[in-house]
């Protein structure tokens, strides 16, 4: 989906293998996008289950800008000490640079922080009912969902590890981006919200949301 500066969309639907890993889709899909509506100037927006080195690799050889999605919690240690460390305000923005050419711009919601609290809540009350009916085996320890809060001990009994979900709640309400752009921090964050004011500078975005069928 695109929009352009008088705020009309266009929008192309591509058929994918559902088996078929959606990391490997974007580009393609991309590459079809742009030759059918010859783009002379555009930025893609995807979600972090398109971001992989090979993909942002790719994006970067091509010459495309984007903002992607950043997995924040999978960074090394020392970025998720630092963006641990960031004063959590709403409207506020801090920036790190990424070699070779991005940049990490980590932003902090209340409403953001809710929404992750309730989820949570949610989740683990799911994993409660499943403990005290004694239906979690050790099948259910993976990291899909709130079962990454399961713990296996004596290579038997499963439980809930509490420590877990305190070291979770500390990451409520934060939400980074990758961008190879030269826009500013709210610029980037605005079209990952699919918010789109008239006061952002005209641009060209390309939102990929890939899903098979």
């Amino acid at each position: 989906m695109t929009q352009a500066k008088n705020d009309y969309f266009c929008g192309m639907f591509v058929r994918i293998n559902g088996s078929q890993y959606e990391g490997r889709t974007m580009l393609p899909v991309v590459e079809d996008f742009v030759r059918r509506f010859d783009l002379p100037d555009f930025v893609i927006v995807a979600d972090s289950g398109l971001m992989n080195k090979i993909n942002l690799s790719l994006l970067d050889s091509a010459g495309y800008k984007y903002i992607i999605g950043a997995r924040i919690k999978n960074e090394t240690e020392e970025i998720k000490q630092w963006i641990l460390s960031l004063e959590k305000t709403d409207g506020c923005f801090h920036e790190l640079g990424k070699l070779p050419r991005s940049r990490l711009i980590v932003s902090y919601s209340s409403n953001r922080a809710k929404k992750d609290e309730y989820n949570r809540e949610k989740g683990v009350r799911r994993l409660k009912t499943a403990f005290q009916s004694g239906t979690l085996t050790k099948e259910n320890i993976n990291k899909r969902g709130y079962n990454k809060f399961l713990d296996k001990s004596d290579n038997v009994q499963v439980s809930i590890n509490r420590q877990k979900i305190s070291d979770d709640e500390k990451w409520d309400g934060l939400k980074g981006y990758l961008t190879n752009t030269d826009l500013v921090a709210d610029e980037v964050c605005a079209p990952c919200s699919i918010l789109l004011p008239n006061a952002l500078k005209p641009r060209l975005y390309m939102f990929c949301r890939i899903q098979g069928l």
